[in-house]
Protein backbone atom coordinates (compact mmCIF):
# COMPACT_ATOMS: atom_id res chain seq x y z
CA UNK A 1 0.00 0.00 0.00
CA UNK A 2 1.46 3.73 -0.87
CA UNK A 3 2.12 5.95 1.77
CA UNK A 4 0.17 9.23 0.70
CA UNK A 5 2.04 12.43 0.76
CA UNK A 6 -0.01 13.83 4.02
CA UNK A 7 1.24 10.71 5.81
CA UNK A 8 4.65 10.99 5.04
CA UNK A 9 3.78 14.80 6.55
CA UNK A 10 2.28 13.78 9.82
CA UNK A 11 4.56 11.25 10.31
CA UNK A 12 7.55 13.68 9.91
CA UNK A 13 5.50 16.87 12.36
CA UNK A 14 5.75 13.74 14.95
CA UNK A 15 8.83 12.18 14.42
CA UNK A 16 10.74 15.89 13.75
CA UNK A 17 9.34 18.47 16.47
CA UNK A 18 10.81 21.63 16.15
CA UNK A 19 11.83 22.31 19.85
CA UNK A 20 13.69 19.24 20.03
CA UNK A 21 15.68 19.62 17.09
CA UNK A 22 16.91 23.25 18.20
CA UNK A 23 17.60 21.62 21.64
CA UNK A 24 20.00 18.75 19.88
CA UNK A 25 21.46 20.73 17.67
CA UNK A 26 21.84 23.85 20.38
CA UNK A 27 23.63 20.75 22.74
CA UNK A 28 26.45 19.43 20.12
CA UNK A 29 27.04 22.89 18.33
CA UNK A 30 29.87 23.81 20.89
CA UNK A 31 31.17 20.12 21.00
CA UNK A 32 30.36 18.68 17.70
CA UNK A 33 29.36 20.62 14.95
CA UNK A 34 31.89 23.98 15.23
CA UNK A 35 35.20 21.36 15.67
CA UNK A 36 34.44 19.47 13.09
CA UNK A 37 33.93 22.57 10.82
CA UNK A 38 37.43 24.24 12.22
CA UNK A 39 38.75 20.85 10.99
CA UNK A 40 37.63 20.98 7.50
CA UNK A 41 38.37 23.94 6.73
CA UNK A 42 41.68 24.09 7.53
CA UNK A 43 41.86 20.95 5.09
CA UNK A 44 40.22 22.71 2.14
CA UNK A 45 42.24 25.45 3.08
CA UNK A 46 45.51 23.30 3.26
CA UNK A 47 44.41 22.12 -0.14
CA UNK A 48 43.76 25.37 -2.03
CA UNK A 49 47.23 26.42 -0.66
CA UNK A 50 49.26 23.37 -2.67
CA UNK A 51 46.71 24.01 -5.45
CA UNK A 52 48.26 27.65 -6.03
CA UNK A 53 51.69 26.17 -5.26
CA UNK A 54 51.67 23.91 -8.05
CA UNK A 55 50.24 27.16 -10.47
CA UNK A 56 53.00 29.13 -9.53
CA UNK A 57 55.84 26.49 -10.02
CA UNK A 58 54.30 25.51 -13.39
CA UNK A 59 53.58 29.30 -14.38
CA UNK A 60 50.20 28.94 -15.36
CA UNK A 61 48.87 31.69 -16.97
CA UNK A 62 45.94 33.57 -14.48
CA UNK A 63 43.04 33.16 -17.12
CA UNK A 64 43.52 29.49 -16.48
CA UNK A 65 43.26 29.56 -12.61
CA UNK A 66 39.93 28.80 -12.21
CA UNK A 67 39.56 25.70 -14.55
CA UNK A 68 42.69 24.31 -12.26
CA UNK A 69 41.46 25.38 -8.56
CA UNK A 70 38.01 23.64 -9.74
CA UNK A 71 39.59 20.46 -10.47
CA UNK A 72 41.82 20.72 -7.56
CA UNK A 73 38.49 20.97 -5.32
CA UNK A 74 36.84 18.32 -7.02
CA UNK A 75 40.28 16.36 -6.41
CA UNK A 76 39.91 17.58 -2.41
CA UNK A 77 36.11 16.22 -2.08
CA UNK A 78 36.90 13.00 -3.58
CA UNK A 79 39.82 12.69 -0.93
CA UNK A 80 37.27 13.07 1.67
CA UNK A 81 35.18 9.91 0.51
CA UNK A 82 37.41 7.56 -1.40
CA UNK A 83 40.90 5.98 -1.24
CA UNK A 84 43.59 4.02 -3.02
CA UNK A 85 42.50 2.37 -6.61
CA UNK A 86 39.40 3.57 -6.64
CA UNK A 87 40.38 7.75 -5.56
CA UNK A 88 43.05 7.17 -8.35
CA UNK A 89 39.66 6.06 -11.01
CA UNK A 90 37.89 9.06 -9.60
CA UNK A 91 40.87 11.36 -10.45
CA UNK A 92 41.55 9.92 -13.56
CA UNK A 93 37.85 10.68 -15.11
CA UNK A 94 38.19 14.19 -12.92
CA UNK A 95 40.74 14.93 -14.86
CA UNK A 96 39.88 14.20 -17.83
CA UNK A 97 36.94 16.05 -17.63
CA UNK A 98 38.60 18.69 -17.00
CA UNK A 99 41.41 18.80 -19.75
CA UNK A 100 38.36 18.53 -21.84
CA UNK A 101 37.50 21.88 -20.47
CA UNK A 102 40.75 23.49 -21.35
CA UNK A 103 42.83 22.37 -17.91
CA UNK A 104 46.81 20.94 -18.86
CA UNK A 105 47.54 17.56 -18.20
CA UNK A 106 50.81 17.82 -16.59
CA UNK A 107 49.07 20.80 -14.24
CA UNK A 108 46.54 18.21 -13.21
CA UNK A 109 48.49 15.59 -12.67
CA UNK A 110 50.79 17.73 -10.61
CA UNK A 111 48.06 19.02 -8.39
CA UNK A 112 46.31 15.44 -8.14
CA UNK A 113 49.68 14.66 -6.85
CA UNK A 114 50.18 17.11 -4.34
CA UNK A 115 46.61 16.68 -2.83
CA UNK A 116 46.34 12.60 -2.88
CA UNK A 117 50.20 11.65 -2.38
CA UNK A 118 49.77 9.19 -5.36
CA UNK A 119 51.77 9.89 -8.41
CA UNK A 120 49.22 9.11 -11.24
CA UNK A 121 49.50 6.22 -12.95
CA UNK A 122 46.16 6.68 -15.36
Amino acid sequence: MPVTLLEQLKKYELKYDGDNVTAVLTAIRDTIMVPRFQVAVQLITQDREKVRLVLTEYGVDPGLHGIHYAFGFAVSSAKFSHSGPVLQKVVAALKARFVALGAIPEVCDAIAAALTGYSPYY
